[in-house]
């Protein structure tokens, strides 16, 4: 049957460990399965050590407590550095995951050959019947805005088991917040993945730990997850904020050159664009583009003639339009935004795979 390594990432949560380690025991005593139980605490300071000290002299426990990192999502990761099982399962320590879920979902893997199972509380038989409006909004939100990512109903669970050979990868993984269960699913993967139905439950003691900070932190993984699966296209979408921060630029130094310094308005717009250009490469330098063995003179030179090559296409795109297509001469504004559509992909182009081109090591 193997060995499955039980990680419970926890912060305060000493009152809870004594009975969630009773339980996973009762659970799995009638199993073949050995299980090893790794508790990783932020330095809680609530006499979780005194708990676990107890517990070792009759359970499979072990502790490792945090002094310099704190995160539900990094702790996970810690245990996995202790885990020796062939089967990782993750679990809250509140005891809103039910433990005699536990064989279930380790079954599905050894018996059924799944790589991930999550303990769901949205597939047919699965509940949160104590979720208030605000937390059974949040995790509809929650679940809308990781549909990209995957088709599992729970994405957002805390409790999941997955074979362990899975992080054999050379993925690295920097969660934020609670949401490592989706981290590993993008990350990592997995070919076949399945829900069980659970019961979700009220925490037995303390507090819960979600937040509005733990919103945004969400929010701000949902994008780093973006960056990850969907590169090229993340880096389109920052490439046009920036692209659009450049008009601002380059309209405030022509109002600059031509309204306060009084210099002529051809001037004053090579002013505008070349402030406008340098401003688009800084900031897609410092944060779309990864840095390489190109030196900044070369790269914005080779920036300036992408940038040149791409108001050319902008216009040759609108004037062909405008001037061949009677269509046109009525919506000419629609042929001035397909020629800033093509203008904008040469430069984008230009700029991944030239300007910024990542170059290989020797």
């Amino acid at each position: 049957m193997g060995k499955v390594s039980i990680i419970v990432p926890t912060f305060k949560e000493a009152e809870n460990i004594p009975e969630l380690t009773r339980q996973i025991d009762v659970a799995l005593k009638k199993t073949k399965y050995k299980y090893e139980i790794i508790i990783v605490d932020d330095n809680s300071q609530d006499g979780i050590d005194q708990k676990v000290k107890e517990l070792e002299k009759n359970y499979p426990v072990k502790l490792k407590i945090r002094l310099n990192e704190k995160g539900l999502s990094s702790a996970v990761i810690a245990g996995f550095e202790l885990a020796s099982g062939e089967i990782f399962l993750v679990m809250d320590a509140d005891l809103s995951h039910p433990p005699e879920k536990i064989p279930e979902m380790l079954d599905k893997i050894s018996k059924e050959n799944f790589d991930f199972v999550i303990g769901s509380r949205f597939v047919k038989g699965g509940s949160a019947e104590h979720f208030n409006i605000f937390r059974t909004l949040n995790a509809l939100v929650s679940r809308m805005i990781a549909r990209p990512f995957t088709s599992v109903k729970d994405p957002m669970a805390g409790f999941f088991a997955f074979k362990s050979s899975l992080l054999e990868q050379k993925v690295k993984l920097n969660p934020l917040g609670f949401k490592i269960g989706l981290e590993l699913l993008v990350k990592l993967n997995p070919r076949r993945v399945t829900e069980i139905p659970i019961q979700f439950q009220e925490r037995l003691y303390g507090k819960s730990k979600l937040t509005l900070k733990q919103q945004i932190l969400y929010l701000i993984h949902i994008w780093r997850l973006f960056r990850f699966k969907f590169r090229t296209l993340s880096e389109f979408i920052v490439f046009s904020l920036i692209g659009a921060s450049g008009m601002v630029v380059d309209l405030s130094f022509v109002f600059i050159s031509y309204d306060i310094l009084n210099l002529n308005f051809r001037v004053a717009r090579v002013i505008g664009f070349v402030f406008a250009l340098t401003s688009n490469f800084m900031l897609n330098r410092k944060f779309n583009f990864p840095k390489n063995g190109h030196g900044i003179i070369k790269q914005y030179i080779r920036f300036f003639i992408v940038s040149l090559t791409g108001f050319a296409v902008n216009w040759t795109i609108s004037v062909y339009l405008y001037e061949t297509r009677p269509f046109f001469n009525k919506y000419y504004l629609l042929a001035a935004f397909l020629g800033i559509l093509g203008g904008l992909s040469v430069n984008f182009l230009g700029s991944k795979f030239y300007v910024f081109k990542q170059v290989k090591e020797k």
